[in-house]
This record gives C-alpha cells, sequence and structure tokens, in this order.
C-alpha cells in the first residue's frame, strides 16, 4: 500500500539525489569534526590494546574471550591499525563506520515499513519502489537519527554497541523482506547478519528471537514456509561457533553472568530492577532524544495508528520495546550505551509520527528540524567543550572519574619523547582499564618503554620501581589524584611532572620517582 498521510512526488529524482548527498556530508562532518574531543575512556582503552594485540600477533586473536567479550569489533579495528594511524581515531573510526551502515538501515527499513503490503513479488523491485514512493519518510528518520545525541554521542565512541546496532537494523530489514517474500536467499542473508551481530555482543540473541517473532506475526498460517527462519537461526549459531576455536569460549557465558540476574534472583524482585531501570530509561531518553521530540512523535504516532490502522508498525515497536524491557527485567548494570540497540526501530516509528502533522514535505522536515534546536545546542557542546558537559550519573565515566582519560595522551607523547634518550619505566595505577590501557595503546611499539600496571591501593611506591630507578632507568608513576593513597613520607620520593585535571575536581598525574 501507499501511505495515506502524504501524497509524494514519484519524480523528482533530482532532488532526491541531491538531499542523499547532503544527508552523507552531514553524517560525515558531523561525526569526524574534532572526533577526539572525548579523550579515551576505560573501555575504549581496553578494546583498542586488544586490537592491537590481535595486529601484533595473530594467535591471539581471541584474547577478547579472557573478558568475555565477542571479538568482531576488534578483529575490524586490528586491520585498521596496521595504517598505523592514531589508535583512538582508528577506533573510533569503526563506529563511525557502522554508524553510517546504521543510518542507511534505518533509511530502508522506513521505506519498506510503509509500503510492506504494497503487492510486489520482487525483492529488488520492491524496495526501489518503496524509495520512490517512500523517500521523505527515509530522508526524515534519518535526518533524526542524525541530530540527536543518543547517536551522535555513540557513533563517535571505540566500542562494539554502535556495530551492534547496525547489524540490528539490517537483521530487522531482513526479517521484514523475509516475511513478505518468504525466499531461501533472504534466509540465508539473514542469517549471516545475525551471525555477524553474534559476534559483537551477546545481546544478539535479541535478534534472533525477534526475527522468527517477524516471520511467525505475517506468516502464522503459511506452516510449510517456516523452516525459512529455522535456516537464518541455524547459520547465526554456526557463525557464532566461530568463537569456539578461541580457548576461553566459556568465559562468554560466565561474564555474561556478571551483567544479568538469574531467572532464580528475578522471581525473588521482579519489579526491581525493572522499575529502576524503567526510570533510568525515562532519564536517558529525556537526554539522548529530547522530550519535544518524543511528546511529538506519541502524539503523531497515535495519529497515525488511529487513521491508517497500519498494525503491523508493531513489529517495530516490538523490536525496541521487548529487549528494553527484558533488559529492565534482568540487567545488574544499566546505561544508555547497553540500551542502544533498542533506538533504530524506535527512530523510524519517531519518523512516522512526526511525518502526521504536515503533508507537504518541506513543512515536515522544517518542523522536526525545529524540535531538533535543543539537541543541535547540545551536539555543539558535546563536540567542542565535552569538559563542561554535565551526564547522567549512569553515563559519567565517558568524561570524568577515573575512568576518563584526560591528559594521558599528553603524558604518552611526553614519555614517548624521554624515551628517545634513556630506558623509560611507567608503573600506573590499576591493572586493566584506563591505565595501563590508555597508556599502552598510545606508545605501542616504543623502544626503550615499558608500562607496568601496579594494582590499586598501594601505599608505598612499589618495589619493582624503586629497583629499576636504582638501576639507572628513568621511572614514573601514573594516577588519579581520587585513587592517590600513598603516604606524605612516600610521595616526597616523587617529583609532580604534570597534572591534568578531570571534572568533579579529579585530576590525573604523572610523578618521577627522584
Amino acid at each position: 500500500m501507499t501511505s495515506g498521510v502524504c501524497m509524494i512526488k514519484k519524480n523528482n529524482w533530482g532532488i532526491k539525489i541531491f538531499l542523499s548527498f547532503i544527508l552523507v556530508g552531514l553524517y560525515f562532518f558531523t561525526r569526524l569534526q574534532n572526533l577526539t574531543a572525548i579523550p579515551v575512556f576505560g573501555d575504549e582503552a581496553i578494546y583498542i590494546r586488544w586490537s592491537q594485540i590481535i595486529k601484533n600477533e595473530e594467535t591471539l586473536r581471541f584474547i577478547p574471550q579472557t573478558d568475555g567479550k565477542q571479538p568482531l569489533f576488534m578483529w575490524i579495528t586490528a586491520i585498521l591499525l596496521r595504517f598505523h594511524y592514531d589508535p583512538l581515531v582508528t577506533g573510533r573510526f569503526v563506529s563511525v563506520s557502522a554508524g553510517f551502515l546504521l543510518l542507511l538501515g534505518i533509511f530502508f527499513t522506513t521505506c519498506i515499513i510503509i509500503d510492506f503490503f504494497n503487492p510486489s513479488r520482487d525483492p529488488i523491485k520492491f524496495i526501489r519502489e518503496s524509495i520512490r514512493d517512500n523517500f521523505y519518510y527515509g530522508f526524515l528518520s534519518s535526518l533524526i537519527y542524525l541530530f540527536i545525541p543518543f547517536t551522535f554521542f555513540f557513533d563517535r565512541l571505540a566500542v562494539p554497541d554502535n556495530l551492534l546496532s547496525a547489524f540490528g537494523i539490517w537483521s530487522l530489514f531482513l526479517s521484514l523482506l523475509l516475511a513478505k517474500f518468504r525466499r531461501l536467499d533472504l534466509s540465508m542473508l539473514l542469517g549471516i547478519t545475525l551471525g555477524l551481530a553474534w559476534l559483537t555482543k551477546s545481546p544478539a540473541i535479541y535478534f534472533v528471537a525477534l526475527s522468527i517473532f517477524t516471520f511467525f506475526i505475517f506468516n502464522f498460517k503459511r506452516i510449510n514456509s517456516y523452516y525459512l527462519p529455522i535456516i537464518s537461526s541455524i547459520i547465526a549459531f554456526f557463525i557464532y561457533n566461530i568463537l569456539r576455536l578461541g580457548p576461553q569460549f566459556n568465559m562468554i557465558a560466565l561474564r555474561n553472568k556478571d551483567y544479568v540476574w538469574g531467572l532464580s534472583e528475578i522471581i525473588k524482585h521482579p519489579l526491581d530492577p525493572l522499575t529502576p531501570h524503567l526510570h533510568d530509561t525515562l532519564a536517558i531518553f529525556s537526554q539522548y532524544i529530547s522530550w519535544p521530540v518524543l511528546i511529538f512523535a506519541l502524539i503523531g504516532l497515535f495519529l497515525f495508528f488511529f487513521y491508517q490502522k497500519n498494525t503491523h508498525l508493531f513489529v517495530l515497536l516490538a523490536w525496541g520495546l521487548l529487549p528494553l524491557l527484558a533488559n529492565s527485567a534482568i540487567a545488574k548494570v544499566f546505561t544508555a550505551r547497553y540500551i542502544l540497540f533498542i533506538i533504530p526501530s524506535f527512530l523510524v516509528l519517531i519518523s512516522i509520527g512526526l511525518s502526521v502533522f504536515f503533508k507537504n514535505n518541506l513543512s515536515r522536515i522544517i518542523f522536526t528540524l525545529i524540535l531538533l534546536i535543543p539537541n543541535l545546542f547540545w551536539l555543539q557542546k558535546i563536540s567542542l567543550d565535552p569538559f563542561n558537559v554535565q551526564l547522567l550519573s549512569t553515563e559519567s565515566g565517558y568524561i570524568s572519574g577515573w575512568t576518563s582519560g584526560w591528559g594521558i595522551k599528553n603524558s604518552a607523547d611526553f614519555l614517548k619523547e624521554r624515551s628517545k634518550s634513556v630506558n623509560v619505566i611507567v608503573g600506573t595505577e590499576g591493572s586493566f582499564g584506563t591505565l595501563p590501557d590508555g597508556l599502552q595503546i598510545y606508545t605501542d611499539g616504543t623502544k626503550q618503554l615499558t608500562i607496568i600496571g601496579l594494582g590499586l591501593g598501594f601505599t608505598s611506591i612499589p618495589n619493582n620501581l624503586v629497583n629499576a630507578r636504582n638501576f639507572g632507568d628513568e621511572v614514573y608513576l601514573s594516577i588519579n589524584k581520587s585513587r592517590l593513597s600513598l603516604s606524605s613520607l612516600e610521595q616526597d620520593k616523587l617529583e609532580l611532572v604534570s597534572s591534568f585535571q578531570k571534572p568533579n575536581n579529579d585530576a590525573y598525574l604523572l610523578y618521577k620517582l627522584k
């Protein structure tokens, strides 16, 4: 069917191509400018360090499994690191690229969902006709994607969640096509996409379940076609089992238990953490999407469903809402990044809701941009002055606290310069995370420079650092002010080389042993 919300001109391909170029240009400009404004934070440092290890020693390609993580994001980053560019920019560029795939997926999914019951028998022809008829719906959803903080923020961080979201929207797209056309080739493509998502992060299991759900919703009377989503799931399962080649495959299941409650615990307190996490979701949506967009989208969707009776759009709602409810009920740790993969389907619904208020394409675009004005100010500040941005308490670790990496690159540059003339040993607080991994990603392969993680809570200068200094090496201690627990007597043995301020009165300190 063709949507009754507005009549779309079908022959203005020149304008559509021009708008597409504008959209692509805006995407890469907004995502790539000032890409390192936010310094490296804990998880980024870990993932990039793993990628460097994989690049340097291919037999360790499954090293992310030591912490129960799937390695696809790190494999891709390791390939790009061979170009010897800034490691943080390289890792974040993987997310920028994934975000572009996500943008395309949102565009195509929006176009086909509007015309889902078009009687076309060929998927290629159906996609082409859907783009022709519903281009402005897709453009609107892509525009919203560009200018909401949720996507802007995570498109520019070197974490696998963006890649998971990209596979998620394309899994939805292919699930819709499979449900409509019931073809083996589409089933296989869907299975490969689901498998790659599963190689990225464990929440991809939601995509597998939802792809089966989508097929059955539209084909519950066609029993002879039930094998198609089963084939997709089998292919995804076989791809996921590539990870069994790693020696610590079992760690994935073990580490997943650190993030979710077991069924026995959920039964004991079914509303906790469900209720507080749903409250967290509202807070996250209010900052990362904004209330004006949410309120008008909800009103518009109500009107759209009321007048159009397009109940098949509830499939989109299921792809967003069901994983959100599941995560809220079982998650021990709940942040915006862990629900990023539900946002694409919501953005498609938001664009459809906002399109209801005007029949003219230009008016709809202008109306949406007006609603996005508060977001534009936020995007500008997080891009140009992130130090003074106040994030929610669940999100603050990207910019403040021990997980943030203010000053780490500066210290790495200083230490690399010193290593040209003397052997340098650096001890850091911690043994995993922003320190020492944050320093190691910037000093990888530097001769005469060794970085050692010392753990936490030491009250005296570790003996291995003292021995190195006595041996004639130039020895440094890298630590956060908030974690400095050395006695005043021990601090007298140190000379402060540099101090880098962090938000909330913390600081990153680099000391030299006297």
